[in-house]
């Protein structure tokens, strides 16, 4: 009997291994999760390296593995940061609103909302004379400015939204100089009128008042 047993045994192991079934002394112990605390410190020594793209996979995997860590909100916050480090300005902004409208108390709250308009404002291009995306960022510092709490963040908004301001303002005068070269009196001149009424502390009063005067009577 005990000699039938070990020949079947022995059929069942060489039938199992031509089939290419795993050997019970070959079986390996399966590979244990990688905890929160290890992605996320992963995740913060890919950012400080500049590897974003890395870093914001590795923050996605937590956020969807590890829903419960208490440092998600953090993590949502640092996946935005990492697309406006890596000039990914567009997904920057709405990974900033998600994370907004998921903590709208944060004590972080105050900065997504300025680098929001940080997303905008980088897409601003010098000569562009679409002005929406310059709108778009003088809007979200407005927003800062009459809504933050903290002081350092209005002031910063402060700055940019000022920045903005004199943006328009330029893109008003050098309409009123293009309209001039162009013989275009009337419309150089409501240019001009505008960067005094729109944008009085510009510093842009003198020229757009010598344009006025040319286009006066013309």
């Amino acid at each position: 009997m005990k000699e039938r047993l070990s020949c079947a045994a022995l059929v069942i192991m060489i039938a199992c291994a031509a089939a290419g079934c795993p050997s019970i002394w070959q079986t390996k112990t399966p590979t244990a999760q990688e905890s929160a605390q290890d992605l996320y410190q992963k995740a913060e020594d890919l950012f400080a390296k500049a590897n974003y793209k890395e870093a914001i996979e590795v923050y996605e995997r937590l956020k969807s593995g590890h829903p419960e860590f208490e440092k998600i909100p953090e993590v949502y916050l640092k996946i935005a940061d990492a697309y406006l480090k890596d000039l990914n300005y567009e997904n920057a902004a709405a990974r900033y609103f998600q994370f907004l409208e998921l903590y709208p108390k944060h004590r972080e709250s105050d900065r997504a909302k300025y680098m929001i308009g940080m997303s905008f404002f980088n897409q601003i291009k010098k000569l562009d004379l679409d002005d929406s995306m310059v709108k778009r960022a003088e809007g979200a510092f407005k927003k800062v400015i009459d809504q933050a709490e903290s002081d350092q963040w209005k002031k910063k908004a402060e700055e940019k939204y000022q920045e903005c301001r004199k943006h328009l303002a330029e893109k008003e005068l050098y309409k009123a100089r293009t309209m001039w070269s162009m013989s275009r009196y009337k419309a150089a001149r409501l240019a001009a009128q505008r960067v005094l009424d729109e944008f009085p502390n510009a510093g842009l009063e003198k020229e757009a008042k010598e344009i006025i005067e040319k286009t006066k009577n013309r």
